[in-house]
């Protein structure tokens, strides 16, 4: 009789430990019903198997049960147990260090005399060392998830990189040659001042404007850039007291105090950074107020409702100028204006700013406009279910 007969023989518990301890390779010997009897010190080194004694063969390859290798290693046993054949099964496995290794899985069936399927054999082989690792064993659904978040991360981190290199320059190099020509254009209106020549007055004012133009512009990639980075204060914000903030902060606006203001009386809570959402309502109501000026009767309504999910819609809405609807899509773009600079001021960067700070709130706006027919903002923040209105 051979000497695979008489180890089939035997009864499982009287089944000897696998030989080879010093082999550069995993030896475990594993019953009909899928428990590690034995294993090897190389076994023991790899899975940390110290108490590995009748453990499922899954848990022993340190898998959790939704695993989906699990699934694979329950048919590779499965079809030793129908075949009675020697099998193959190529997987990526950890070791206890956490080390991710490419395997293969080589078992043999082990019959008696009879015909009873007694369990396997297996021999595990680290294959790491061949160049095509991930070809030879693909990642499974769970690691290409954790890869494709590591490279977007690391993708993050060199436009994070870039971005500071960007803001750098801005706030640096950019304004270095506009603090010349400011002071150069001083000299110039000091020049003009004595030589009393009206063109060269009105070119010189002209050249002071567009640099001034220029510094604005730069000072608003700069707040767009850091909104974008800049870490969130989360707390529990009560947005009546903010809105009522924000409403005596506009008082210098020169036609403020002819305003029908159409304010809603309770006010919810919502979870936010306060100085950003001020921000974001201090812009709105800014416009509302801009492109309402020159109306016998300008009205602005501010107020609020319940959506879906706990969240909180707000409005903003007026009965100004209004904007074309068909370029809504670009209304929320820096820089982009609807209106010529010489009809309203300013440089077209507060709504780009009041999007970001929604959206990296979690929420969305969008715009309700037809010209002349005033303007609708209606935006969403995450409320605080257990807040009340104040």
């Amino acid at each position: 009789m051979s000497n695979r007969s008489l180890l089939s023989a035997l009864p499982v518990a009287e089944w000897p430990l696998p030989p080879g301890d010093r082999l550069p390779c995993a030896l475990l010997l594993v019953t009909a019903d899928g428990l590690v009897h034995s294993a090897n010190a190389t076994a023991c080194a790899w899975f940390d198997g110290r108490t590995h004694a009748m453990t499922p063969l899954v848990r022993f390859l340190r898998l959790c049960g939704h695993d989906t290798r699990a699934g694979e290693i329950d048919a590779f046993m499965e079809g030793m147990r129908r075949t009675g054949e020697m099998r193959e099964l190529r997987l990526a496995l950890c070791r206890h260090t956490g080390e991710r290794f490419s395997a293969l899985l080589m078992g043999m069936p082990l019959i008696d005399p009879s015909g009873l399927y007694l369990g396997f054999d297996t021999m595990v082989l680290d294959l790491s060392r061949w160049q095509d690792r991930e070809a030879l064993v693909p990642y499974t659904h769970g690691e290409g998830l954790q890869a494709q978040l590591e490279t977007r991360t690391r993708s993050n981190a060199m436009a994070m990189r870039d971005i500071d290199a960007f803001t750098q320059i801005l706030s640096h190099d950019l304004r270095v040659p506009l603090r010349h020509a400011r002071g150069y254009l001083r000299l110039m209106r000091e020049h003009v001042a004595t030589a009393n020549d009206p063109l060269q007055a009105e070119y010189t004012q002209s050249a002071q404007g567009a640099v001034d133009s220029m510094k604005g512009v730069i000072d608003a990639v700069l707040d767009f850039a850091r909104l974008s980075r800049m870490p969130l204060d989360v707390q529990f914000v009560p947005l009546g007291p903010l809105v009522r903030g924000v409403l005596g902060h506009l008082g210098h606006h020169a036609h403020a105090p002819t305003v029908d203001w159409r304010i809603d009386g309770r006010w919810p809570g919502v979870r936010g950074d306060p100085r950003l959402l001020a921000q974001a309502f201090s812009h709105l109501l800014d416009n509302a107020l801009k492109f309402t000026r020159g109306l016998e009767r300008p009205v602005i309504e501010v107020g609020w409702r319940d959506g879906a999910d706990g969240v909180r819609v707000i409005h903003v809405h007026d009965n100004g100028v209004g904007f074309d609807r068909r370029a809504s899509d670009k209304l929320f773009m820096l820089f982009h204006r609807q209106h010529h600079p010489l009809e309203f001021e300013g440089l077209g960067t507060g709504l780009a700013l009041t999007r970001r700070i929604i959206e990296r709130h979690g929420g969305a706006i969008r715009c309700e406009s037809s010209p002349g027919q005033g303007c609708r903002m209606n935006f969403t923040l995450p409320g605080d279910l257990a807040s009340g209105a104040a």
